[in-house]
């Protein structure tokens, strides 16, 4: 049904979005544009965020939406940068793999791989960054309640085992070889329970430094799946390829898994550390 919906979105923005009739509601400034979406507005009021979703619920196990982004001149939102953090505000974690969002034009982006492993309360953070140049940036939460089990298509969570050659080196190249980032805490050894920094220096393989990097952080515990219990943001860039990331929390000891995701204008990769951690 939601790729169906998709597939119609698409049509629709193609053609454009200008279409009238009563379909169509102002939210103070905003336009609403599809009856059966559900309707928010970023909050800094920058951007409206329609979110399509079968029957307006997420439910356990596996789940995919489409959302539908617009500014404040009712204009398509397109080539923005969009992430979204699935979060549980009663428990404190989030999930095991990070959603992937893809572009389909028109300001329409489909989410897929939004994996909640347990019913009860949720809430999808949307994250926007458009623009080149001059970035502008704003987020808007969607709030979930009351995640039922989906009893016919519950997600079994894989739990790994910890490797018996675990690397646990503070300096890694990222999957595809094309950028090395090594990390610093401020607190040593990197704390349980306790909120801490770490300060980043991403170069090339060849040592220049990396500047102006799109850079989202995402930890898990592969034991236990299930993630971090804050999350983590690059608040700084010094320069020099060095970036803070502050709001990092480990909520119990064992073995960690956090990843980098980098973006630049020339580069897109993913780099992966491991940690033992220890009361």
């Amino acid at each position: 049904m939601v790729k169906k919906l998709s597939v119609i979105f698409l049509m629709l923005f193609i053609t454009g979005c200008a279409a009238s009739g009563p379909q169509l509601h102002k939210h103070d400034k905003f336009t609403k544009h599809y009856e059966e979406s559900l309707f928010e507005v970023t909050e800094n009021g920058l951007f409206s965020v329609e979110m399509i979703i079968k029957e307006h619920e997420l439910r356990t196990g596996v789940n995919m939406l489409d959302l539908v982004i617009h500014d404040r001149n009712d204009r398509d939102v397109t080539g923005a940068v969009i992430t979204v953090t699935p979060w549980m505000p009663d428990m404190g974690h989030g999930v095991f793999e990070k959603p992937r969002v893809t572009e389909r034009g028109g300001g329409l982006y489909t989410v897929e791989n939004i994996i909640l492993t347990m019913s009860g309360h949720w809430e999808l953070k949307i994250d926007i960054k458009w623009g080149d140049t001059v970035v502008t940036a704003d987020s808007v939460v969607f709030d979930f309640p009351d995640v039922k089990i989906d009893r016919g298509h519950e997600h079994k969570m894989i739990k790994a085992p910890e490797p018996s050659d675990l690397d646990v080196s503070t300096s890694a190249l990222s999957d595809n070889k094309i950028v090395r980032i090594s990390y610093t805490s401020d607190l040593e050894p990197v704390p349980v329970n306790k909120i801490h920094s770490w300060t980043l220096w991403v170069e090339t393989p060849d040592g220049s430094p990396v500047p102006d990097a799109r850079i989202s952080v995402d930890g898990d515990m592969p034991e236990h799946g299930h993630g971090m219990p804050t999350r983590p943001e690059v608040t700084q860039e010094p320069g020099d390829g060095k970036y803070l990331v502050e709001g990092m929390k480990f909520s119990m000891p064992g073995w960690w898994v956090v990843k980098f995701y980098i973006k630049t204008q020339e580069l897109e990769d993913t780099v992966t550390f491991n940690l033992l951690l220890k009361e």
